[in-house]
């Protein structure tokens, strides 16, 4: 008999999808994702949908996580068609999300997403108020979309402490200043962008910044190999600040360029115990 085992990695994910379409007859992925999501909004999940009108315009889904003794609502998507893109309405539907939640007895809502896109980071770190402490090299495995081709799909894990006053203070509006932060990463400008020149892995203070690129999508369209080495070379950064018990906190712009701040100070309200290091 064949044995039956859980699955290991993305890339069997994806073979097990295949599994699906054969079985269900099902190649459409309208079709699989419908009924996916039917399942998940019938047994505790949530899915949100934006209308304008008559026509659905934004998406958020999330389901009930398990780990270390803990509970709390993964949120896998939340995404809005390219016309409404830079209106709000995905800031909205996260605000959703958490009222939904709250209502529903959750203290913490996690995510993932791609630490070096720069919109990622102030949407998730400074305009939400999560924070990052954990980082999962090829966390989907190969990705083909135009956004994560090229590049391994590593990814931090956000924490969204919801009822805490930082996240309060954040959804309205309320926001820290820097000054004179040490640099983890020291760039150098090459042509149209910038490249990084050093990683420093000696730093103490309790606060630092990670520059992180402006655009890695176009980096990437310039110099794919450009773009890997960002990848690699924060790659080392976070999981070396990371295990010594630092965390993103924070994001925000200076001099045209991006920067993450990184502390071992977690905003209050946290939770001291980071569930999601494996």
């Amino acid at each position: 008999m064949p044995e039956i085992l859980p699955a290991k990695s993305p890339d069997d994910i994806k073979k097990g999808v295949e599994v699906i379409k054969d079985a269900w007859g099902a190649n459409d992925l309208t079709t699989i994702m419908k009924d996916f999501l039917t399942g998940l909004r019938s047994n505790g999940g949530l899915v949100l949908l934006a209308y304008e009108g008559d026509d659905i315009i934004g998406i958020s889904f999330a389901f009930i996580g398990y780990k270390k003794n803990q509970i709390y609502l993964y949120s896998h998507m939340t995404g809005v068609k390219k016309k409404y893109k830079y209106t709000g309405l995905g800031l909205e539907l996260k605000k959703a999300q958490r009222l939904w939640a709250i209502d529903h007895n959750f203290n913490l809502i996690s995510w993932t997403f791609d630490p070096l896109q720069g919109l990622n980071s102030n949407f998730n770190l400074r305009k939400l108020g999560a924070i990052a402490r954990t980082y999962d090299r090829n966390h989907y495995g190969t990705m083909v979309d135009s956004i994560n081709f090229g590049l391994r799909s590593d990814r931090v894990v956000a924490e969204w402490c919801i009822k805490s006053d930082h996240v309060i203070k954040r959804l309205n509006g309320i926001y820290n200043n820097y000054k004179e932060l040490e640099d983890a990463i020291i760039t150098e400008k090459k042509d149209e962008y910038y490249i990084v020149k050093e990683i420093r892995k000696n730093i103490d203070s309790d606060t630092f910044r990670i520059e992180i690129p402006t655009d890695v999508t176009r980096i990437k369209s310039k110099n794919l190999e450009d773009a890997i080495l960002w990848r690699n070379y924060t790659a080392e950064i976070y999981e070396h600040y990371f295990s010594r018990g630092y965390a993103l906190v924070d994001f925000y712009r200076s001099d045209s360029k991006n920067y993450q701040i990184i502390s071992k100070k977690l905003p209050e309200g946290c939770m001291k115990e980071n569930i999601f290091q494996e």
